[in-house]
């Protein structure tokens, strides 16, 4: 495990989670640009290449590792921002210091939330104004908060399935905007995107995984086995209920609905399946980095790792430029999308490593550390 310890006491920059943030930060790219271009080719393709399934922007495999790790991450993040010093006023301290970054990421998020509909910012910032009320609870009652995150995901997608059989489609919980405080707090906890029912389950995973992170080679093996597991546990029981429940009745369709394994259905083994796959990728990904820690590929994604605020930003900006005022880039299916993503990507790659040896940390990762702390 390496670790590079920044300027501020107890803020400690794990490598393996700078990387994780690099490789999660393509998977972003890629998916964003292929909804945006594709949306209506990501839906309608009658019969879709093996690689357009995995990179469809709604059901796809890849659709929901690479903001989970994003969410998990962020999680482990608020572990290692509280330390070991746990007096009452550091406690007060680094709960308004997670406040004020959730404020920010929510303010910003909600703002770019207008040009880039279905930004993940602003749960970002709700999961860190979340985090100031929970960062200090016990492992059980974090634990219980996930399940309870879970239970009610599924049990409100549960419902709505089972109202459209009676004509009610329920589509107040579904806002077109979040043009009112009761439609904000609707997209914010149950609808759209990334709402913290059941998101929430992945960031107090990474909670949970930060304050192990100190016995994770002790422990890797374990949590490897456990998260392969629970992926084929997932995806097995899902085969198995789908295989039986088969007819086109109520009951056997709210079966396959609760059993369902993809992001916007918010089952219970959807989130099972999600922490498995992403916790997966992280221990690999930690053995990889701690062997590997002297080579330039990781030196590499580490800084680059460190400046994702300002890249996802860059990503929006770069997209309405190219694609929507000089209309250079058109939808032409995933392999427009892919090369766009990979020009862009490796570009940022470039260039942050050319700004950190320059100037240190990001242009939006400074303002955000100068607000939040």
């Amino acid at each position: 495990m390496s670790l590079n310890s920044s300027t501020r006491e107890n803020d400690v920059r794990i490598v393996s989670l700078d990387v994780m943030r690099t490789i999660a930060l393509f998977g972003i790219i890629v998916l964003n640009y292929h909804g945006y271009l594709n949306f209506s080719g990501a839906l309608s393709t009658t019969e879709p290449s093996i690689y357009e399934r995995w990179w469809h922007p709604f059901n796809g495999v890849l659709a929901n590792p690479f903001p989970v790790g994003f969410v998990m991450v962020a999680g482990m993040g608020v572990s290692l921002m509280i330390g070991a010093i746990n007096t009452k006023q550091v406690i007060t301290e680094t709960r308004w210091r997670l406040a004020r970054r959730g404020l920010f990421l929510f303010t910003l998020g909600y703002c770019i939330n207008w040009i880039w509909p279905g930004t993940i910012l602003p749960y970002y910032g709700a999961f860190f104004l979340t985090a100031s009320v929970i960062a200090y609870w016990s492992k059980q009652k974090l634990i219980l908060l996930g399940i309870f995150s879970m239970i009610i995901a599924a049990g409100v997608e549960s419902w709505r399935f089972a109202q459209t059989f009676n004509g009610n489609f329920t589509t107040w919980l579904s806002p077109a905007e979040a043009d009112s405080p009761r439609n904000l707090l609707i997209r914010i906890f149950i609808d759209y995107t990334h709402p913290l029912f059941p998101w929430l389950a992945f960031f107090i995973t990474g909670i949970l995984l930060g304050r192990n992170y100190a016995t994770l080679k002790i422990i890797r093996l374990r949590l490897l086995i456990i998260s392969v597991f629970a992926v084929g546990f997932s995806y097995l029981a899902n085969a198995v209920i789908r295989s039986i429940a088969d007819s086109s009745s109520q009951t056997d369709q709210s079966w396959r609905e609760l059993a369902s394994t993809r992001p916007f259905d918010r089952g219970i083994l959807y989130v099972a399946s999600a922490i498995g796959v992403v916790v997966t990728v992280f221990v690999v990904l930690d053995f990889l980095c701690e062997r590997y820690k002297d080579s330039q590929i990781i030196a590499t994604a580490r800084i680059t790792g460190q400046m994702t605020l300002t890249i996802y930003l860059a990503h929006i900006f770069i997209f309405n430029t190219v694609v929507n005022r000089l209309k250079l880039v058109t939808p032409t299916g995933l392999d427009t999308a892919m090369i766009m993503s990979i020009a862009v990507y490796a570009s940022a790659i470039v260039w942050a490593n050319w700004w950190h040896n320059r100037f240190g940390q990001g242009p939006a990762e400074r303002v955000y550390r100068r607000f939040g702390g």
